[in-house]
């Protein structure tokens, strides 16, 4: 995973051809991504970038900050503490938060899955309320 998002800024547009998108978008301005990731994603752009392209693949990099669950853990879909933002707006059973769950990524891995759905257990007994979208237009 981590080879082919190194090449991905030049990749999508049709590298190793010379193509028109490569030329006009390649390399890019800025990088927006989280601290957690630096050095397995945005080295090896940079890096392979270099290599590949003769040039780096963007000149800044914007670090945003870490959205965290109420346990200080990173939010993260391998850990199965994501919230979607539709149910929080129209609510949802913890049941129906539990099947998501099992429908995930997580269901291969029977560990990871009892103590995310423990987990959603323990914080979300009654699901999530509706909270509508404060009065947004619709």
């Amino acid at each position: 995973m981590w080879f082919s998002s190194g090449i991905f800024p030049f990749a999508i547009h049709g590298w190793p051809d010379e193509t028109p998108d490569l030329s006009q978008y390649y390399p890019s301005t800025v990088l927006e991504t989280g601290y957690d990731i630096l050095f397995f994603w945005v080295a090896s752009m940079v890096m392979l970038g270099q290599r590949l392209t003769g040039e780096i693949p963007f000149k800044k990099v914007y670090r945003h900050s870490m959205v965290r669950d109420a346990h200080g853990r990173k939010m993260s879909k391998s850990l199965g503490n994501v919230i979607d933002p539709i149910d929080v707006i129209e609510g949802v059973s913890l049941d129906a938060m539990q099947d998501r769950l099992k429908n995930s990524n997580l269901k291969h891995d029977n560990k990871e899955l009892k103590a995310a759905l423990e987990g959603q257990r323990a914080n979300f007994p009654n699901g999530l309320p509706e909270c509508g979208t404060d009065g947004l237009p619709e």
